[in-house]
């Protein structure tokens, strides 16, 4: 805290808003008493705004976990003083119009306000219940990699009687790979069963790769001009793989629950705060 002091004006008047919360501006709004007596958890009163003795706690809490031997009464009367210092400046930077006019000092009150926002939403702990039904909702949240049976051919970029000799053979209905027969092309090696698309991409490329994802089950791609080869991609099979049990990816689960719990909680708080806002545009906003 007393280092505090010996910081740029702008970089105080930030950790001051950040570590207040806007706590005391709120309680300013409110429009409390001027007396310590009439709030049993003031530590003091500076103008009129109540300074929370939570707030002072949890300062004297973070000197003493930074020292080896035990705080002593003046340390903690210092302590005391830089909170009110800080109550001051921002006391005066709100006076002085500062979260309009300097934007470090806005943003950090705008991010001092969104914690605030959502601080309830993040303390949520979801049932097992409610996380089974979360995700039996949403079946892709943690979507399994396809399973791909994958043939690849490549020909030179030179070699286009082969090409053309190449596809009519499967126009005419022979299987992928049993075309290749005179065409002087080459079967791309890949794995013979069933793999996850990295594995194709392992052996043949992300090319192939992307190129058999974007396949149904018998389907050939058309043309791809890799490097000075050809290749044409033929997707034997597709499984598609079921979502992991649930037990296996809770955390997860939770995860994205809570996300989405604190997401929802910062929307519902702008949505309140622009209901009952007086909100006016400019004649060339449409």
């Amino acid at each position: 805290m007393v280092e505090i002091l010996r910081r740029p004006t702008t970089d105080y008047l930030l950790i001051a808003a950040a570590a207040l919360g806007l706590g005391a501006a709120m309680w300013s709004a409110l429009g409390v008493s001027e007396t310590v007596t009439s709030y049993g958890d003031a530590i003091a009163v500076v103008d009129g705004v109540p300074i929370p003795r939570a707030v002072y706690e949890t300062a004297i809490e973070g000197l003493a976990s930074a020292k080896r031997n035990p705080l002593t009464a003046e340390e903690r009367r210092e302590a005391l003083e830089r909170i009110i210092d800080e109550e001051l400046l921002l006391r005066r930077a709100i006076k002085l119009g500062l979260p309009e006019a300097d934007p470090p000092s806005r943003k950090a009150l705008v991010n001092a306000m969104l914690q605030m926002s959502v601080a309830d939403a993040a303390k949520l702990e979801p049932t097992d219940e409610a996380l089974r039904q979360f995700y039996a909702e949403r079946p892709k949240l943690i979507a399994p990699q396809p399973l791909l049976t994958v043939r690849a051919v490549s020909f030179g970029n030179t070699n286009a009687d082969g090409i053309v000799k190449f596809k009519a053979a499967l126009d005419g209905g022979k299987p992928f790979v049993a075309s290749l027969a005179g065409t002087g092309g080459e079967a791309v090696l890949l794995p013979n069963g069933p793999v996850v698309p990295a594995k194709v991409a392992e052996y043949a490329g992300a090319s192939v790769r992307d190129a058999a994802l974007g396949l149904t089950a018998g389907q050939t791609s058309a043309a791809l001009s890799i490097g000075r080869r050809v290749v044409f991609v033929h997707l034997i099979e597709r499984f598609e793989a079921p979502p992991p049990p649930f037990e296996a990816v809770k955390a997860i689960v939770a995860d994205e629950w809570r996300k989405r719990a604190t997401e929802k909680a910062f929307e519902d708080y702008l949505k309140n705060l622009r209901a009952t806002a007086r909100i006016t545009y400019a004649d060339s906003v449409k």
